[in-house]
């Protein structure tokens, strides 16, 4: 009779545990990127601004990003520091932080135009756009995956990712189409 009860206070326990551990941030990272942008509309001005500015399409911009976007206290892109000094010098931007949303996003628009530039990438290969911001534009064409696995299946993850929010963000345009402030008033 004892053992029974041992077993349903371990599994009990399991299910607990599983519980804490299970809904922690990769639940967030999972959301669609239209509610990541409603609980998060400080990235939309930023990233339609690099569409305008420099032709990144938004979901590239977006999925190049360092997630959770909720974060602002940490680094939204990692550049390398040679590319993060061009930027600054071509654009003038001597101030950017790679903090705030306007210069992260402003930093992939121009990184993403230069890659597809330089390295003829085409705005839908998000993998080489990923691959190219973390070995810098030479590195990257002397890439090769089979000695960096785990770049490889990062790049692949996002790429993925920008997949899904490219689909995403065609359903739900009014977040972040312009609109004025009373067309986004809800009726009562």
């Amino acid at each position: 009779m004892q053992m029974p009860a041992k077993v349903t206070a371990l599994c009990t326990l399991a299910f607990i545990l599983a519980g804490c551990f299970g809904s922690g941030e990769k639940g967030r990272l999972q959301l669609s990127i239209c509610e990541l942008l409603e609980d998060n509309d400080e990235w939309i001005k930023p990233a339609l601004q690099a569409r305008e500015t420099y032709g990144t399409p938004l979901h590239l911009t977006l999925a190049m990003l360092e997630l959770p976007l909720s974060n602002l206290e940490k680094k939204h892109i990692r550049p390398r520091m040679a590319d993060w000094d061009e930027y600054r010098i071509r654009n003038e931007q001597w101030g950017a932080s790679a903090y705030e949303p306007e210069y992260a996003a402003d930093f992939i628009g121009w990184f993403t135009q230069e890659t597809n530039k330089r390295n003829k990438i085409h705005w839908d290969n998000t993998k080489g756009h990923y691959l190219a911001l973390r070995l810098g534009h030479g590195a990257y064409e002397r890439f090769d995956p089979a000695k960096f696995p785990q770049l490889e299946q990062q790049a692949v993850q996002v790429g993925i990712r920008a997949a899904r929010w490219q689909h995403e963000l065609a359903g739900c345009k009014s977040i972040w189409q312009s609109e004025s402030w009373l067309q986004k008033i809800k009726p009562w």
